[in-house]
Parts: C-alpha cells; sequence; structure tokens
C-alpha cells in the first residue's frame, strides 16, 4: 500500500472540480484546485507562525512566502550593498500516514538597494505508487512527483512600498499515463504568474529607535489557466490564492529585542463545487465549467450555494507571535483554523531560530487538534545564507 493511499486521495480530489463528480463526493463543499503543493508552507519561519508570513519582516526565506520584501533588507545600511541570498527547506510530509513523502524548495536572490531579482524550485516528492486499472488490475509501479520552477522581480516604491511579479513553470505527474474506465490521465504542464506588495515602516526621523511598527502585505499567486489531468471535459483550476496580512512590532527594553504578533488571511479563489442532482445538474450555486482561469479571481466570490456567508467561511487564518533576542535567536508559536465546514482542520505550532554571522537556521513544528492526527510530527526545517558585500 505505502503512498497509495495519499497519493490515491490528492489525485481523486484533484480530478474532482475537473469530472463535476456530484455533491456527495464533497459534501462540505471544500474548496479544491489543481496543484495543492503550490501553497504549501515551505520555509520553517513561517511554518511556526501557523503558516503566516506575508508582512513579517524581511529575511532571506521571504524568497518563498512574498519577495516584495527582499528590498528592505538593506534598510538600515548607510551605504549601497549587495545582498546576496540563498535558503533550502525540508518537510517530511504525512509522517503518521506514509512514508517517503516530502516536501524540497531552493531559493536564490540579489537584493540591490532599489531592486532585487532571483528563481526559486519548489519540488512535492510523493514517493512510490502502484497504479491499478479496471477492475483493480495492476499496472505499473509509478514515483509520484510535482515540481515548479519560478522566477521574480522585486521593486521598491515611494512611501516604503515595494512589489513583486513572477513568473513559473508547473509540471504535476502523480499517476504517469494509464487508462481507467477508457480515460486516460497524463501529467500536466502549466504556467502561471504571482503578484505581491509589502509595505514596510519607515524609519524614525533623525536615526531615533522605533518603539512599535506595523507592516502589511498581500500577495495573489498561482494566476494561469485550467489545466487537465487527461480525457475530461471539464479542467480543473489553478489553485490561486489570495493572502492579506498585518504585523505589530514592539521593541522591548534598551536591548532592541523585539515582539511580534502577525495575522494572516487565505482565501483560494476557485468556485466553490456546485450542488448537482443524480444526473450531474446543477441545482444550486454556479456551473464551474462556465468559468475561466483568470474570470475565477473575481467570479469565485459569488458561487457559494448559501451566499456570501458561505464564502466568507472559506476563509481561513494564521495567527503567529515572535520573539526576537538580539537580532541571533527565535521564539515562535502560532495557530492556523479553518472553519468547520470548509475542512476543520486546526492545529497549533511552535517553532525556533538562529542566526550565526551570514547562516540563518529555523526550526517548526506542528500539534494538531485530535480530529487531524495525520498532521503530527510534522517539521520542517530551513536553513539560508546571506553574505554582505
Amino acid at each position: 500500500m505505502k503512498n497509495l493511499k495519499m497519493i490515491g486521495l490528492l489525485f481523486l480530489v484533484s480530478l474532482q472540480s475537473m469530472a463535476q463528480a456530484y455533491t456527495p463526493v464533497n459534501p462540505q463543499r471544500v474548496l479544491v484546485g489543481a496543484f495543492p503543493f503550490q501553497n504549501f508552507t515551505y520555509d520553517a519561519r513561517s511554518a511556526a507562525l501557523g503558516e503566516a508570513g506575508i508582512a513579517i519582516s524581511p529575511d532571506v526565506n521571504s524568497a518563498l512566502l512574498n519577495p516584495a520584501k527582499l528590498v528592505f533588507l538593506n534598510q538600515d545600511s548607510t551605504q549601497k550593498v549587495k545582498n546576496i541570498g540563498v535558503s533550502l527547506h525540508y518537510t517530511p510530509y504525512y509522517r503518521n500516514l506514509i512514508r517517503g513523502m516530502n516536501l524540497y524548495a531552493l531559493n536564490l536572490f540579489q537584493a540591490k538597494e532599489k531592486t532585487t531579482f532571483g528563481f526559486g524550485v519548489k519540488y512535492f516528492d510523493a514517493g512510490d505508487v502502484k497504479i491499478y486499472g479496471d477492475n483493480r488490475g495492476f499496472i505499473k509501479n509509478f514515483h509520484s512527483k510535482e515540481f515548479s520552477i519560478n522566477g521574480f522581480y522585486s521593486l521598491k516604491l515611494r512611501h516604503n512600498n515595494s512589489i513583486s511579479v513572477g513568473l513559473k513553470y508547473v509540471y504535476s505527474n502523480l499517476s504517469a499515463r494509464s487508462i481507467t474506465q477508457n480515460i486516460t490521465t497524463k501529467p500536466v504542464n502549466a504556467i502561471a504568474g504571482d503578484l505581491y506588495f509589502y509595505h514596510d515602516s519607515p524609519l524614525t526621523p533623525n536615526g531615533g529607535i522605533k518603539k512599535h511598527w506595523l507592516n502589511y502585505g498581500a500577495s495573489l499567486t498561482n494566476i494561469g489557466g485550467k489545466v487537465s489531468y487527461g480525457d475530461y471535459k471539464a479542467r480543473s483550476f489553478q489553485p490561486t490564492l489570495l493572502k492579506l496580512g498585518v504585523a505589530q512590532n514592539f521593541i522591548l527594553g534598551k536591548k532592541q529585542n523585539v515582539l511580534m504578533f502577525t495575522i494572516d488571511a487565505n482565501k483560494l479563489l476557485v468556485p466553490t463545487p456546485s450542488v448537482r442532482n443524480s444526473n450531474n445538474e446543477v441545482i444550486a450555486g454556479r456551473n464551474e465549467e462556465s468559468i475561466t482561469g483568470i474570470g475565477t479571481i473575481f467570479q469565485s466570490w459569488g458561487t457559494a450555494p448559501d451566499g456570501f456567508r458561505e464564502t466568507m467561511s472559506e476563509v481561513t487564518f494564521s495567527f503567529g507571535t515572535e520573539f526576537q533576542f538580539r537580532e541571533c535567536l527565535y521564539a515562535r508559536a502560532g495557530y492556523y483554523t479553518q472553519n468547520k465546514r470548509k475542512g476543520d482542520i486546526h492545529y497549533f505550532t511552535l517553532g525556533l531560530g538562529g542566526k550565526f554571522k551570514d547562516f540563518g537556521l529555523d526550526l517548526a513544528y506542528l500539534i494538531p487538534n485530535k480530529r487531524n492526527e495525520v498532521l503530527a510530527n510534522t517539521f520542517r526545517i530551513s536553513v539560508n545564507y546571506s553574505p554582505l558585500k
């Protein structure tokens, strides 16, 4: 069985929106999109903050969640310096359910005075899976995987604002080429874009020390057309995600230790699954086939069968706090929560971080509620290197 159970689940969930399977398959109408690995949290700092991080202070890990922040890495410097950064991230996924499923990420960038550019790779190793066809006939063993390669460019604007744009190539191969019930599945290739915004609170005039400050940010990621895993009439939406966040910072004592509180709100901008009868006819909500991959950014807000109240229940929240001791040691905690009708996933997170000259290390650990024991023992490790030149 090894990874068959989880791969089957991921693959069927991805196909659900394509096949337009009728309501009993997804009674809670949980939002579904292709390439869910694109919205996983890879860096350990954000993971330890309940997966919040769109507005937290800039660091080398920012290339993953909000590269618009990278132009502020050198804002306290009196010289025009170039900052070269690289970060590596590793997560063994669903450790309590299967072995061999892992997440990896790599990011490289160069941050100048007002601009930053870089690229990154996300890789989801789903492990070995057995492929079965009709009548549960064994077809072959297959190593399932997904990955994306992205590039980004960030620009500092007036009034301590910044923006970033990104473009990515996505490849997904969860079941190889196989035929089941006369339907052929195949790997998927796609192109998507990202948009980011960040506001960094300005420094105090005349070199004064800030006692507290507020940062905020936003992102709209995975913007692209629909995709298909095979011979399906309907196509699946890419996981376009809207994130909004704020981070409030306070300086404690004379040593300039910093206490930070942050919150992110996240909304997957794909249509809410419609309610269908036994003839697969839409009886409530909106027919997903009539919405385009780009149009879902706007139209998904009005697709929920139970109206705007259901739409707002699809927003998830991440809460986090971080204590920074002398810019070298960090303690973190957070909480992630979903509406009970839209996944009902809740968990606490803990983490530690350290900075030693040009090197950084971050660790995160997830503590799920009892209903989500499959997430237990999930941890993340991030290492980074950023010398000044």
